[in-house]
């Protein structure tokens, strides 16, 4: 995740009352002047990423395009390759699952990633350039529209005055990759249909459809970002094809989908070289793959207290205690709105390899959770398999309809650490870059003290910080109402059925939580599909 860059004047300030590092997230950047619509910012960012076993043999040559496991090219609008290509990557998954296949909505994930009237989230405009963690944030947790319900025509005042989009489906288990580690970056395209990549882009190292950058030791600021969905290989593409003086010494590229229309590369797609020097480059952040998701209709909500993702590790308690085996993260959720059926926990961790479990903890009066395991729940275990964001499968547990907390221990398995993901602030050249909207009573600690310690008591202990971050742990939930009950009167009828056809006909409206329950596709539109399909449920309701 991004590395702590820490500033002489704060260091000094701090040091004589911590024995921690400080917290403050400087990242060392300027504006990379990109030439074209497609920079994505550089920053310092530690090494990430594990590696994949392939489970069966890989082809000398594969591409996720000839398989039909791609959209259609499209192009960009602003600095928003980071969207593009990452939508693109869901869009392949789907397409490898055998879902519904449509342009996912870019633009509103950009407007998503910018500054609220609070002041709090990214601080940036819909024109600047992004950052992978923002697409990240967006898609595990609000998740992704049809790009039909918010083109690229629409404008920011559109997204602020939006009001009913529902997403059709959450991301909830995604894999940092090692870039280095060619066998890792093919397993996880031959699986998942694509992989998120970063690379610097200058327009010299372009022949047609091929590239390959030589120049060495490029510094972060001389850097211009592109992001890119890498959908296959070829051992066996010749050096020949790249610029001559700057060819790689041995065959093989990468095949990749760009975001800058038809008309560029080889009909939108290009190959970029094994060698290409800062493909993968850690300064643009993790290579990722969006390994599965989640569907998010009437009857599911994210229980979540952050809404942004991890942009750090939580690794405090390992610096101030190596020998500590193990430690109980917790959120704490009101489960009393009615989506209380726990379906699946999903939490960030790049701790690979160590084991987890997850458990239900009541709350106390001080709605702080309560420390004795005795009254846990164990809801799920495992081990984390990769770096990235893990969905742990919940089976049959309905949580009180009241608060209480969802707890994620980690223990260490050899030399594993044991860290969670935080969305925790973020600065450059001297201004905020992020702020989290953390507040107490949403995160704790089990383990560090004798009771449950807020983690904003933490950092305000540890570092004299008032802003803080909250864990980024999530519970994908059902309710007990029933799909398709437009009439909300918690159970299937002719009603129903003839509420949506009614809708459907102009003939009647439904407000925004009845087209919800309307929606039975749960894709964004309310039609005879949905009719057919609940008047199918009211008479096979099994």
């Amino acid at each position: 995740m991004m590395r702590k860059l820490i500033t002489i004047l704060l260091t000094a300030a701090l040091i004589g009352s911590m024995t921690l590092a400080a917290s403050a997230a400087q990242i060392d950047t300027t504006d990379t002047g990109a030439p074209v619509d497609a920079a994505i910012v550089a920053a310092d960012y530690a090494e990430v990423g594990g590696t994949l076993e392939p489970e069966e043999s890989l082809p000398t040559a594969y591409n996720s395009a000839e398989h039909g496991y791609t959209t259609p090219v499209r192009q960009q609008q602003f600095n928003t390759c980071w969207s593009y290509s990452s939508t693109a990557t869901l869009e392949s998954l789907f397409l490898k699952n055998g879902l519904q296949s449509f342009h996912l909505s870019t633009m509103h994930m950009n407007y998503w990633g910018t500054a609220r009237d609070s002041g709090k989230g990214w601080q940036r405009t819909y024109m600047d350039s992004g950052y992978p963690y923002i697409a990240l944030g967006y898609l595990t947790s609000f998740g992704c529209i049809d790009n039909d319900l918010f083109d690229e025509s629409k404008a920011v005042e559109d997204f602020h005055a939006a009001s009913g989009l529902y997403p059709y489906q959450a991301a909830d288990s995604v894999i940092y990759l090692d870039g280095d580690d060619r066998d890792t970056i093919k397993t996880a395209v031959y699986q998942y249909g694509g992989v998120i990549g970063n690379f610097h882009y200058n327009g010299s190292y372009l022949k047609r459809g091929a590239y390959y950058c030589d120049e060495p030791g490029l510094a972060t600021a001389q850097l211009n970002g592109h992001a890119i969905e890498i959908v296959g290989w070829d051992d066996n593409y010749d050096v020949g094809n790249f610029v001559s003086g700057h060819r790689p010494s041995s065959p093989g590229a990468w095949v990749c989908k760009n975001s800058w229309g038809t008309s560029w590369g080889d009909n939108g797609y290009f190959r970029i070289s094994y060698e290409d020097l800062y493909l993968f480059d850690s300064r643009f952040g993790p290579s990722y793959s969006i390994s599965s998701s989640s569907p998010i209709n009437a009857n599911t909500k994210i229980q979540q207290n952050e809404i942004f993702g991890a942009t750090y590790e939580f690794d405090y308690v390992q610096q101030a205690r190596p020998n500590q085996s193990k430690m109980t993260y917790a959120n704490v959720f009101d489960f009393s709105d009615g989506y209380h059926n726990i379906d699946k926990v999903v939490f960030e961790s790049t701790s690979e390899g160590s084991k987890y479990t997850v458990n239900y903890i009541p709350v106390d009066n001080n709605g702080a959770p309560v420390v004795t395991p005795d009254q846990w729940t164990l809801l799920a275990q495992g081990t984390i398999e990769h770096q990235g964001y893990t969905s742990a499968k919940v089976y049959g547990f309905d949580a009180p309809k009241t608060k209480g907390a969802i707890g994620v221990t980690i223990e260490k398995n050899g030399n594993t650490d044991i860290e969670i993901g935080v969305d925790e602030w973020l600065t450059v050249g001297g201004r905020y870059l992020f702020t989290p909207e953390s507040e107490y009573g949403q995160s704790y600690l089990i383990g560090y003290s004798a009771s449950a310690m807020d983690v904003m008591t933490f950092y305000q202990t540890k570092f004299s910080d008032t802003v803080g971050g909250t864990f980024v742990i999530k519970a994908i939930c059902t309710n007990d109402e029933k799909e398709g009950d437009v009439d909300r009167d918690n159970k299937l009828s002719v009603m129903d059925v003839t509420l949506t056809q009614r809708y459907f006909a102009y003939l009647s409206k439904l407000d925004v939580k009845q087209l919800r329950f309307a929606d039975f596709d749960n894709n964004g539109t309310v039609d005879i599909v949905d009719t057919t399909q609940i008047q199918r449920k009211l008479v096979q309701p099994t």
